[in-house]
């Protein structure tokens, strides 16, 4: 959901999602009060922050979500980094970056300078340990191992440089590579903490985690070694001494709290409140994101949406200006693909995914769904019902029940109910559903492997359950295309292929919008999160 799949994966409509994002988020425990919160101006000493979801770990290896997303990006430094707003990459824990002719094998030299927050000297066995954690069964990865590829194996050629090697070209790592969820982590903290490294995330970027409480808050503190961070970091190590993530799922919670001084960063506003701070002097920061819209995926396995007529006809009965400019202020943009606008790759799938209940109608009669007297459809004696599943928390909560309405006039009956995540990722993948909502924040066009590709069903992000031979090949071959323009003519085609075939209903470009004070020196990532590196410096 980072490609987080979730990240890669969720967040909340009424408030802008970064997962990526787009995720879960639960009110948080108590206000901190004191210096922690309340800091104002050019004070950052202690920085306290708004996390709109609850990270389901802090391994970024085994992550899903952009809540631990946005928390691991100020505890891991990766090989290298690429910032928003620039199109090159700058050195991070690697000096530099030489990829083969056929994008099969990526050199880095590294640094030596570098130790983890446990004392563990970086060297290339770090990386080496990292990936191979990472591609580990035991591990679960969600979206570090859709990173990591075609991921073959990563050969130590002295302590100072590591070959990352692929199974086929893989030239999409020169951009993944910089993706938090591949920080590296220390093998010393892998070995000891096992499966409990969750709780325990060591690595060697800015901040040195220090506790984490369940659905209130992350504490950090400032790494006084630091001194080996991108120059867009500044010198040495942060300003801020203590940064505080508190864990806010309720937009009206993060909005009180940041009035309030509480916090000074807001991830998961409203709409409306969004408009209210900037008015009132607040700095509303909103970045595009590239992945997947905000939307539901249909499972092609399950009747009645295992027709692609009935697929077409949902798609066509959802009014999704409507649901914007109720729930939204019409402050997103309409999705008008399975990607979204700034994706690499990205058809407009126009008129497929047009508002017209009539054809809606015809789709379902010629479908053999007839409509009664009561307005419902039926076939063969059993009724049209959609299952709808969403994962709670996940801003779907207004969206469904309109979308249930909207259905409903064409005759789709649909069963509305809830589960939270990881939870509910348990009967995506067994396929109970008819549809899982979704969004899904990634920098490459070769998401549609992790979200469409066979292998995925079961155990990965593929909760349509949408399975075609002809597909994956296709996206191999676009995956192990060197050059640029031919690989993204490749995933266009693709991207063609899925809207043609109705898996997915979109219904807004995720967008990542924070609200800040007079924050200064805030950077962001690949990925849009926010960082705090160079905060106040």
């Amino acid at each position: 959901m980072t490609s987080s799949p979730l990240r890669r994966s969720a967040r909340r409509p009424a408030t802008l999602l970064a997962v990526a994002a787009v995720l879960p988020m639960l009110l948080a425990g108590c206000s901190e009060g004191g210096s922690g919160g309340s800091s104002s101006g050019s004070d950052v000493s202690s920085l306290t922050v708004g996390l709109s979801q609850n990270p389901e770990t802090l391994d970024p290896g085994a992550t899903g979500l952009i809540g631990a997303v946005k928390v691991d990006a100020q505890i891991f430094d990766t090989l290298i980094h690429r910032f928003q707003g620039s199109k090159d990459w700058t050195p991070g824990l690697a000096t530099d970056m030489t990829i083969s002719p056929d994008a099969t094998e990526y050199t880095f030299p590294l640094r030596t300078d570098v130790t983890f927050h446990d004392g563990t000297p970086f060297n290339a066995q770090a990386v080496k340990a990292t990936f191979d954690h990472i591609t580990d069964p035991a591990t679960h990865s969600l979206s570090a191992l859709s990173g990591l590829g075609p991921y073959k194996e990563t050969q130590v050629v002295d302590d100072a440089t590591v070959k990352i090697v692929f199974s086929s070209p893989y030239p999409a790592f020169a951009t993944q590579v910089a993706e938090p969820t591949l920080g590296i982590s220390s093998p010393t903290a892998l070995q000891k903490y096992g499966t409990d490294y969750g709780q325990h995330p060591v690595g060697t970027g800015p901040f040195v985690f220090q506790s984490f409480t369940s659905d209130s808050e992350v504490k950090l503190t400032r790494n006084p070694d630091y001194t080996w961070g991108p120059r867009e970091y500044g010198d040495g190590p942060p300003a801020v001494e203590n940064l505080t993530f508190r864990i806010l799922s309720d937009p009206s919670a993060q909005t009180n709290a940041l009035s309030t001084g509480e916090i000074r960063l807001a991830d998961g506003m409203s709409t409306q409140d969004i408009a209210g701070a900037e008015s009132s002097g607040k700095k509303v920061t909103a970045n595009p994101i590239s992945g997947m819209p905000y939307g539901y995926l249909l499972n092609t396995t399950k009747a009645p949406t295992d027709d692609l007529a009935v697929r077409q006809a949902v798609i066509h009965a959802v009014d999704r200006k409507n649901i914007v400019d109720s729930l939204f202020d019409g402050q997103y943009q309409l999705a008008t693909s399975v990607v979204t606008k700034g994706t690499p790759g990205y058809v407009d799938a126009g008129d497929d995914y047009s508002y017209d209940p009539e054809l809606a109608a015809q789709l379902l009669d010629g479908a053999g769904w007839t409509k009664g007297a009561d307005g419902k459809r039926s076939k063969n004696g059993q009724p049209l019902t959609l299952s709808m599943i969403d994962i709670s928390d996940f801003g779907f909560e207004g969206m469904s029940p309109l979308i249930q309405a909207q259905l409903a006039e064409v005759g789709i009956a649909a069963d509305l109910s809830n589960q939270a995540f990881p939870t509910v990722a348990t009967t995506y993948n067994a396929g109970t559903q008819n549809t899982a909502s979704w969004f899904f924040s990634a920098v490459d066009p070769n998401l549609v492997k992790s979200v469409f590709a066979c292998d995925q069903i079961a155990t990965g992000f593929n909760w349509a359950h949408y399975c075609d031979p002809t597909t994956d090949a296709a996206i191999a071959a676009a995956d192990a295309t060197p050059d640029p323009d031919a690989r993204l003519a490749a995933f266009s085609d693709i991207i063609s292929t899925l809207n043609d075939q109705a898996v997915f209903l979109p219904v807004y470009d995720i967008q990542s919008t924070i609200v800040t004070d007079d924050l200064s020196g805030l950077l962001f990532d690949v990925d849009t999160n926010p960082v705090y590196a160079a905060v106040g410096k």
